[in-house]
């Protein structure tokens, strides 16, 4: 049916019909089990059978709040039923015994156990009031006692259950609320690996590929003058794909790792560290890029994050030079062992305008990476130009104060110092 034009349309949201299909079907239950019906040729003469019926359906209408104020709604209906059992004409056609066990039910769902408890008990005295109605209404004494005892029964059961189903019903929310944390606790975890993944494959591919081109490219140039070369090129090549190949399967190991019925990965290979910086600057050589190298403090033992870290922080850093300056550049790597951190810092003589030579070699996410890399180790990381002209890159990392303080085998070089610390000066 089309409504009228003239009726004003009152958007009416889904939450107010469901209070309003509650609230009716509250008042016809307890006016169906708990009441009496009368004629309506009987209100001119008892027009008081009106206003019973409209107090009767007024105070149930705050159980449409139940939900947001428990307590308070709780004590409405509390309040409204001990008051009613004094009117005579209100008891005699209508007993009001929902509004508290509803109230009762919000409280136990949405409040403390103590609270409810609480609750729970004061609800003893509008129960009592009603079972005590059946000497009100009943002459017979036996009538009185066997009614009496009925209601009794009926209330009891009924409030005493609204209470366990309004816990019950707390209980299965905390639950869903438990297995939501749960599942969005693994989406994080998820997503951290997915992004830890991704930085290792980009690492691992971006130097890689970035040599070879590069090697490639020198190679093609010479091919006709110094074959000799050529084939050290190709060498080299070969060498920097097998180490990328090797480091792959160790990452694609690692995921297979947690497939149970994955096979051929029981040993995995170690996860690279500050130890293959060695080759890193070797390989680094062989393109025709040599990096000064130098180490401050005493090199220690590193929790395997940092260790990976740190490795992954000089090998992008460095291909980021190779990219975008290229073979001809000259840049130092500088390694600080302080007492809690160690700095990792790379400068290159390039001038900054020209950056975006090497844009045909990059992806876009080497920065990004590093600075997600230094921020999940606990460190931080900074890249810009510098006052020279040139570009530099300092990340500093973490030394927790329970790491080993033990003198380790210098990853690229060692120098003997004057007890404050070692330094060095090595071209790779």
């Amino acid at each position: 049916m089309r409504r009228p034009g003239w009726i004003p349309h009152i958007p009416i949201s889904p939450s107010v019909k469901r209070d309003v299909a509650l609230i009716s079907a509250f008042f016809l239950f307890n006016l169906f089990f708990f009441g009496s019906w009368f004629k309506i040729s009987e209100v001119p003469a008892k027009p008081w059978t009106v206003l019973v019926w409209l107090y009767a359906l007024g105070m149930l209408l705050p159980l449409a709040w139940r939900v947001r104020a428990p307590l308070v709604v709780f004590g409405i209906e509390w309040a409204l039923t001990v008051l009613a059992w004094p009117i005579e004409p209100l008891y005699s056609l209508y007993i009001p015994v929902v509004g508290v066990p509803v109230a009762l039910h919000a409280v136990a769902a949405h409040c403390s156990k103590k609270t409810s408890l609480l609750v729970l008990l004061a609800s003893a005295v509008p129960v009592g009031l009603d079972a005590s109605l059946s000497f009100r209404i009943y002459d017979n004494f036996s009538f009185q006692i066997q009614s009496f005892v009925a209601n009794t029964i009926i209330l009891v059961v009924a409030t005493v259950g609204a209470w366990a189903l309004g816990r019950a019903t707390l209980a299965n929310r905390q639950h869903v609320e438990e297995l939501e944390r749960e599942r969005e606790t693994v989406r994080e975890a998820v997503a951290a690996e997915r992004s830890r993944i991704a930085r290792e494959l980009h690492d691992i591919v971006s130097h890689a590929v970035t040599a070879i081109v590069l090697q490639a490219a020198g190679a093609a140039r010479i091919a006709h003058t110094n074959f000799a070369q050529v084939t050290q090129s190709l060498a080299h090549i070969e060498a920097t794909g097998k180490q990328a190949m090797a480091e792959l399967r160790r990452l694609l190991g690692v995921l297979e790792a947690s497939n149970p019925d994955a096979t051929g990965f029981d040993e995995l290979g170690p996860q690279p560290g500050l130890t293959d910086l060695a080759l890193l600057l070797s390989s680094l050589q062989d393109t025709g890029m040599p990096v000064t190298v130098h180490v401050e403090g005493t090199p220690r033992s590193l929790d395997p994050s940092i260790d990976l870290a740190a490795y992954r922080i000089a090998q992008e850093g460095l291909t980021n030079v190779l990219k975008h300056a290229g073979m001809n550049s000259h840049p130092q790597l500088r390694m600080v062992w302080e007492t809690n951190s160690l700095r990792i810092q790379i400068d290159n003589d390039i001038n900054v305008a020209a950056a975006n030579r090497g844009q045909a070699l990059s992806v876009g996410r080497g920065l990004v990476g590093l600075r997600a890399r230094a921020h999940a180790a606990g460190g931080r990381l900074h890249a810009g130009p510098h006052h020279n002209g040139g570009y530099r890159l300092t990340a500093t990392l973490p030394l927790p104060d329970t790491a080993h303080r033990g003198t380790r085998k210098a990853t690229v070089a060692r120098a003997s110092g004057d007890g404050r610390g070692n330094q060095g000066m090595v071209s790779a």
